[in-house]
C-alpha cells in the first residue's frame, strides 16, 4: 500500500481562500451518482512489467450533505459530505509474467484483478463558487470487499491485492454547473486506491486515475442562501497551545517475508509462492506539542517511540541472507512535525518525522525503508470525554505503508490567547 501522495498534497491546502457570493443557494441534502471511466496505474518498473491490461471503471452513488450553521462550515466555504457505495469493475486489468522471476516460475493463465465493493465517506470542499458553477477538490476513505486476491489457484500474479477486505482512499477535484435550481452536472478527475496497509501480503496497492461524470439532484425545498448564513454561529475560537499524548496499537505482515517466499523459495518446497503470512504487533506513543492558531488546523512538533516485535523474524531472515553483523532492535525513536486539520469533531492527522534511533536489518535499511516516515490517520473526538480522541493512523515509508493502528489521543491545553 501507499499513501497517495495526491491525498497528501491536496490535505494541506485544507484552508485555501474560496470567493463566495452571499446570494448563492446552496443545497442541504442531495443524491448524487457518477460514472468514472479509469486505468489502473502501474506505478514501479516490476508492475509494468507483468501488467497486461489496465482498462477498469466504476459507478457511485452517494447521499450528499452540506452543513451551514455551524463555524467550520462557514471556514471551508460551506463543504459538501457524502456517504455511497462505489463498485470498481477491474477485469480488465490483468497480470501474467512470461518468464521466471528469481524461483516463481511463469502460470499457464492470466490473472486478473477482483472488482470491488467500497462502502465511504467523501469531504469536497468548494475553492470557488458562484450562481451557476463551482470548483473545488474531493477526499475521501472507506472500506471495499472483493471476492478476488492473491491466491496460488487462479490469480498468481494479481501482486496489487491480496486480502478480501482493504482500506479506500480517494482524492480528486471537480467542476459542477448548475442546470437548474434542482439538478447539477459534475465532472472532473478521480484518484483512488485500494490496499490493506500491510495488513496482509502481497501489498502493492491498486490505484486508478480517471475522469468521472455526474449527476446531482438537490430537493429544492432544503436549499438555502449563503446570505442567511453569513455569520458564525459557533462561539468564538481561541488560539491556544496544546499537548497530545497518543496510544496506538497495530499490526503488519513482513515484506521480507513475502520476498523470502515469492522469489527465493524454490518451488515445490514449502512456503513456495504461499498466501499465508504471520501477523505481527506493531505499538506507538507519541507526546506533541501543537498550536491551534485557526479554528480549523494546528501545527506542531513531537516526539515518536515505537515497538515491533518483529525484529528478532527479521535477524532470523538476515542470518539466512547472508547479513551476519547487522544490528536489530524492536525500539525505534523519531522526531516528528505534526498538522491536524479540524472539522468539528472530525480531524485528518498528517506527520512526517525522522528516525533518531532504528535497527531493523539489512532489507529496511538498504531497500524498504527510508530515515524517514509519514503519517495519515482519520480520527474523532469526544467532548464529553474530556475530548480523547479515537481514530486509525498508517505509518508509511515513501508512502509505502509499514503498519496499520488504532491510536488513542488525550489532548491537554496549555495556554490561550
Amino acid at each position: 500500500m501507499r499513501i497517495p501522495l495526491t491525498i497528501l498534497l491536496l490535505a494541506l491546502p485544507l484552508t485555501l481562500a474560496a470567493e463566495r457570493k452571499d446570494s448563492i443557494h446552496v443545497g442541504k441534502t442531495g443524491i448524487e451518482a457518477r460514472f468514472i471511466p479509469a486505468q489502473t496505474l502501474t506505478l514501479d518498473e516490476s508492475a509494468r512489467s507483468w501488467t497486461k491490461t489496465k482498462a477498469t471503471y466504476a459507478v457511485s452513488i452517494q447521499v450528499n450533505l452540506t452543513p451551514v450553521k455551524n463555524g467550520f462550515a462557514q471556514d471551508y466555504n460551506y463543504p459538501t459530505f457524502a456517504i455511497g457505495i462505489r463498485h470498481n469493475f477491474n477485469h480488465g486489468t490483468t497480470m501474467r509474467r512470461d518468464q521466471a522471476w528469481g524461483e516463481a516460475q511463469p502460470v499457464d493463465y492470466t490473472s486478473k484483478l477482483g472488482d470491488f465493493t467500497t462502502l465511504y465517506g467523501t469531504f469536497s470542499r468548494p475553492i470557488y463558487r458562484s450562481r451557476s458553477w463551482q470548483w473545488g477538490y474531493t477526499l475521501g476513505t472507506g472500506i471495499g470487499y472483493t471476492p478476488l486476491k492473491y491466491n496460488l489457484r487462479n490469480d498468481i500474479d494479481n501482486e496489487y491485492i491480496g486480502s478480501h477486505w482493504n482500506i479506500y482512499f480517494t482524492a480528486g477535484i471537480y467542476g459542477q454547473y448548475r442546470l437548474s435550481r434542482q439538478i447539477s452536472l459534475k465532472g472532473g478527475i478521480d484518484y483512488s486506491h485500494h490496499s490493506n496497509g500491510a495488513l496482509a501480503r502481497p501489498n502493492k496497492g491498486a490505484n486508478y486515475l480517471g475522469p468521472f461524470i455526474g449527476l446531482l439532484y438537490e430537493p429544492e425545498r432544503h436549499s438555502t442562501t449563503l446570505e442567511q448564513k453569513s455569520t458564525t454561529e459557533s462561539m468564538p475560537f481561541i488560539k491556544h497551545w496544546y499537548m497530545e499524548i497518543a496510544l496506538g496499537g497495530g499490526g503488519k505482515t513482513l515484506l521480507e517475508e513475502w520476498q523470502q517466499t515469492q522469489f527465493n523459495t524454490p518451488q515445490g518446497a514449502p512456503g513456495y509462492r504461499t498466501d499465508k503470512f504471520p501477523f505481527y504487533g506493531a505499538f506507538s506513543f507519541h507526546t506533541n506539542l501543537l498550536y491551534r492558531y485557526a479554528r480549523r488546523w494546528a501545527s506542531g512538533i513531537g516526539i515518536g517511540v515505537f515497538y515491533g516485535d518483529y525484529s528478532n523474524r527479521l535477524a532470523e531472515i538476515d542470518k539466512q541472507w547472508g547479513y551476519e553483523n547487522e544490528k536489530h532492535s524492536p525500539w525505534s525513536l523519531g522526531i516528528e512535525g505534526r498538522h491536524t486539520v479540524f472539522y468539528g469533531k472530525l480531524s485528518l492527522r498528517m506527520g512526517l518525522g525522522y528516525y533518531l534511533y532504528r535497527h531493523m536489518g539489512h532489507s529496511a535499511t538498504k531497500e524498504i525503508e527510508r530515515p524517514y516516515y509519514e503519517q495519515i490517520g482519520v480520527f474523532y473526538s469526544f467532548p464529553r470525554l474530556r475530548n480523547i480522541t479515537v481514530g486509525f493512523n498508517v505509518n508509511a515509508h515513501s508512502t509505502k505503508a509499514d503498519f496499520t493502528e488504532l491510536q488513542i489521543v488525550l489532548p491537554v491545553k496549555l495556554t490561550h490567547h
